[in-house]
């Protein structure tokens, strides 16, 4: 009997509330995923290669490639964008050289190269699987003679090779 009683002086009802309330959240958050929660897609190292989706340029041109190793993407080649009559040159791997950043914590990458002002060339993806990433690509056009001033949007997809 004296369990019993001690038993009732232990748990206040406003700790059992918080319990509950606790545990609720928690299971709210199991029941949406991890996706919900903030947490990343556990990634693959390793080589992924991928195209973007714009049909005016060759698909040997529109390929995409980088590495992933120790929680670091490694571009490796870019894809060429056209606009108009016009085609990008490399702005990344210019030279042959690599680009390199650290993944983020959700599993996104975003590689930035300033194209005039506060104007930026970017490349932006996201793990969507363990295996696979999908993303955007932005460039930014000179007015020329082949084409108007402005930018151009591709999306692309990449898979573990």
């Amino acid at each position: 009997m004296t369990d019993a009683i001690t038993l009732r002086r232990s748990v206040r009802p406003g700790r059992v509330r918080a319990l509950v309330a606790a545990v609720a959240v928690l299971a709210t958050l199991f029941v949406l995923g991890p996706g919900a929660a903030g947490a990343g897609v556990a990634v693959k190292a390793g080589k992924y290669n991928g195209k973007t989706d714009q049909d005016a340029i060759t698909t040997s041109f529109r390929k995409i490639q980088f590495t992933v190793k120790k929680g670091k993407v490694t571009l490796i080649t870019e894809p060429t964008v056209a606009r108009e009559a016009c085609v990008s040159a490399p702005v990344f791997t210019l030279g042959g050289a690599t680009a390199s950043k650290k993944l983020g914590g959700n599993g996104t990458f975003t590689f930035t190269h300033t194209f005039l002002g506060n104007k930026f060339d970017k490349i932006h993806g996201r793990f969507v699987s363990a295996n696979e990433v999908e993303g955007f690509a932005i460039y930014h056009f000179p007015a020329q003679d082949l084409c108007s001033a402005g930018k151009a949007r591709v999306n692309f997809t990449a898979q573990h090779k």
